[in-house]
């Protein structure tokens, strides 16, 4: 039985002596692995769709639970990726992401156009690279189930000021008097409130782009217990403007 999806390349693993194994994300069946064969010879015409970020329609054959590609047809590549190596790694945390919060053959609609909308902010678009990936972030965690709660106290309601704390077990900021977690910073408080869409105070933003970075890498391997190693590069790479 053959079927067509449209899916992004989270992985692609040389295999046999010409093919490539592809770890795709599907807005209906999640994450499923596919064949696609011969695109490792010279002038393979479906070279362009064994690729990460590739953005495209696929149409799968599937038998007995595997899935081979026939054919694809490009959305985009992103390509621009490939010229500036910040956007690239966060790019590439993306998909990491992706690959860690995603569960075979579970599809999540809205996580995948979260996806797709972010790969373009951060190949085309004009906005700071760290503000797009926090942005994403932010609604896959939302779209996985490990919202976070951005909504002042989570404890008492009250405003979040100096002396935040974060609670990874409840994913919530806390005042000073509440103090339940570790320490936090209202600078990343309020950076994660922009990246969500919500009101922010523009005079408390500074330095807090890296500081939400690394908060939410170590919130995702807290609930994932796994390592981000895209991420923690990004950070390293990061500069705040």
């Amino acid at each position: 039985m053959e079927f067509k999806t449209e899916a992004i390349v989270l992985k692609a693993v040389d295999y046999k002596e010409n093919d490539r194994l592809l770890t795709l994300f599907t807005p209906s069946r999640g994450k499923l692995l596919a064949t696609i064969r011969g695109v490792r010879k010279p002038k393979a015409k479906l070279n362009f769709a064994a690729q990460p970020f590739c953005f495209s329609e696929y149409v799968l054959a599937e038998r007995a639970e595997r899935y081979t590609i026939v054919n694809a047809y490009l959305y985009d590549g992103f390509f621009p990726l490939r010229a500036d190596i910040g956007r690239y790694y966060a790019a590439c945390t993306l998909l990491e992401i992706c690959d860690a919060l995603l569960v075979e053959d579970n599809g999540n609609e809205g996580f995948f156009v979260a996806a797709a909308e972010g790969l373009k902010a951060l190949a085309h678009g004009e906005g700071n690279e760290a503000d797009a990936l926090l942005s994403f972030a932010l609604a896959a965690l939302r779209e996985s189930g490990y919202m976070l709660d951005l909504d002042g106290c989570g404890v008492c309601g009250g405003e979040i000021g100096n002396g935040a704390y974060f609670d990874f077990g409840a994913g919530c900021f806390t005042c000073a008097e509440c103090a339940s977690g570790v320490r936090a910073s209202e600078s990343t408080y309020q950076t994660l409130r922009k990246a969500a869409g919500l009101t922010f105070e523009e005079g408390k933003l500074e330095g807090g782009r890296k500081r939400a970075l690394r908060l939410i890498n170590a919130y995702l391997a807290e609930k994932t217990e796994r390592d981000y190693p895209c991420f923690g590069e990004f950070i390293r790479l990061f500069s705040e403007p």
